[in-house]
């Protein structure tokens, strides 16, 4: 009974979210970017058979490998718990604690089809590129695995409880014994095997019903409330029509005795000063935006000379929506919406929007050409 309920409710999750991606994501923009980025990525793991990237003679594959860590932080566990549950999930707590596994099982299923699928689209780079045979492709395909779904019931096993600055200690922990353990595929296989075991049985335990979840539920529901809107969310901050939830602090979290950039203090240069600053301090902009030039480098370095070109006008595009996203976000701000008093306003935004986003949008995407360009 329970499964049937997740796999009710995971249907009904799937809907939600297509009609959140659906606010930005019209015939239009599927038509010119999404189906043209699908033909490119096709062309581009055509080209990878034919010729490798150049890297590849010259750097280790255990980069790579890092670099695959990263690839699957973006889908955490999801029980689809509800608010609404509380009262049945008291009297019924053999049914809650199905529903938990229910979504640990899943995520298992999810995150086995997700790594097979991105092994498989770089298996050229492994075969071809580092001349790898299909045992040791095999090795690192269910070595990827098993971290990546590590990471995700890990993650869920802190924050449930409260604790995120151990989490953030823990992630960078495992960052580092994940890229021990990868490196010491090809040997010390003995680093390899210890590594493997431990997170194997850490797994063990993870995956293991719960005894006593119920004291968890405010706090599962409230993650899963999050993760839920997560992604409408963002749409709605980046289009600036409405604001995320305002945290006043005294100071601010960086840079708390911040000097003046500029010299001169015209209305302009101040605005992209502010600009810069509430960058570096909104957290979730700044997080967007380091993913977003994280992918783009890998992405650059790892495709083949033949179609660069082609994949960075796509990267540019897509860098200029969301910096311009952005800039919508923060221009919508109380502070910068009570300008109205300044005469030439227009005038003084445009220049502070060109200023602004040459710095954060295209001096950092030249930078990735110019590397691309020599590598």
């Amino acid at each position: 009974m329970a499964w049937v309920e997740y796999i009710r409710r995971n249907k009904r999750e799937v809907k939600f979210q297509l009609s959140a991606f659906g606010l930005v994501i019209d015939w239009t923009v599927f038509l010119y970017i999404v189906v043209p980025a699908i033909i490119a990525l096709g062309v581009i793991d055509f080209q990878l058979w034919q010729a490798p990237p150049a890297w590849t003679s010259f750097t280790n594959v255990s980069l790579l490998g890092m670099i695959l860590f990263f690839a699957f932080q973006f889908s955490p566990v999801r029980t689809y718990i509800e608010r609404a549950d509380e009262l049945f999930v008291i009297q019924n707590l053999k049914y809650y604690q199905t529903l938990i596994q229910a979504g640990k099982w899943y995520t298992v299923l999810k995150t086995s089809l997700e790594t097979a699928l991105l092994i498989l689209y770089i298996l050229p780079i492994f075969k071809v590129g580092y001349q790898l045979s299909a045992p040791f492709v095999t090795i690192i395909y269910f070595y990827v695995f098993i971290w990546s779904l590590f990471i995700k019931l890990a993650s869920r096993w802190f924050l449930l409880r409260g604790l995120r600055w151990w989490y953030r200690a823990f992630a960078i922990m495992a960052f580092i014994v994940y890229s021990t353990g990868f490196y010491s595929i090809f040997g010390p296989y003995i680093i390899f095997i210890c590594t493997t075991v431990f997170i194997l049985a850490m797994l063990v335990f993870l995956l293991k019903e719960e005894n006593c979840p119920v004291r968890f539920f405010h706090a599962e529901a409230e993650r899963e409330r999050n993760e839920k809107w997560k992604w409408a969310a963002i749409f709605m901050r980046q289009s600036g029509e409405i604001e995320g939830i305002q945290r006043v602090r005294k100071y601010p979290f960086l840079n708390k005795n911040s000097r003046a950039i500029f010299s001169e203090r015209s209305p302009e240069k101040v605005m992209t000063e502010m600009y810069w600053k509430w960058h570096i301090r909104k957290g979730r902009q700044l997080k967007l935006y380091l993913y977003f030039l994280f992918i783009s480098f890998n992405g650059m370095t790892i495709i083949p000379s033949k179609v660069k070109f082609i994949v960075f006008l796509f990267i540019l595009f897509a860098g200029y929506k969301i910096q311009e996203g952005i800039w919508k976000t923060f221009i919508s701000h109380p502070f910068t919406r009570n300008l109205g008093a300044i005469t030439e306003k227009e005038i003084i935004i445009a220049k502070a929007k060109k200023r602004s986003l040459t710095a954060t949008w295209l001096v950092p995407l030249a930078a990735i050409a110019l590397w691309a360009y020599w590598n």
